[in-house]
């Protein structure tokens, strides 16, 4: 076996126990081992794709497939994740508008009923 065999070899079973780890619920030790593995081929898409799944926060999740959409352009899992993650944020956006235009007719129906009270109240005098 030559060192390019030993070296798959080696990154084949350190995926494996990556995903093992991932799978038992030791997100963080199974983090260490795929950064490993990109450390020695930084163009593992399954490495980042797994890293994917473990990040934490959202900005990473999208920063890890991105980068194996540069490595893969077609892949189906970094597509479809980052479209549902897009999709995710166009309702929050679409919520947040909805709420400032509600927001923004209860503060005109409170300006023209307090203004109606006001003439109300002048004429009274």
């Amino acid at each position: 076996m030559d060192s390019g065999e030993s070296k798959n070899l080696n990154l084949e079973d350190m995926m494996r126990l990556g995903v093992n780890s991932a799978k038992a619920g030791n997100k963080e030790n199974a983090r260490v081992i795929f950064q490993q593995v990109l450390s020695v081929d930084k163009r593992h898409v399954s490495a980042w794709l797994w890293l994917a799944s473990l990040a934490n926060d959202d900005i990473d999740r999208r920063r890890y497939l991105e980068t194996v959409l540069k490595l893969s352009p077609n892949n189906p899992t970094a597509l479809k994740q980052l479209a549902t993650m897009d999709k995710a944020i166009q309702r929050t956006q679409n919520s947040s508008l909805r709420l400032g235009i509600i927001l923004v007719v209860i503060l005109v129906l409170a300006v023209v009923v307090v203004g109606g009270a006001i003439v109300v109240m002048t004429k009274l005098r």
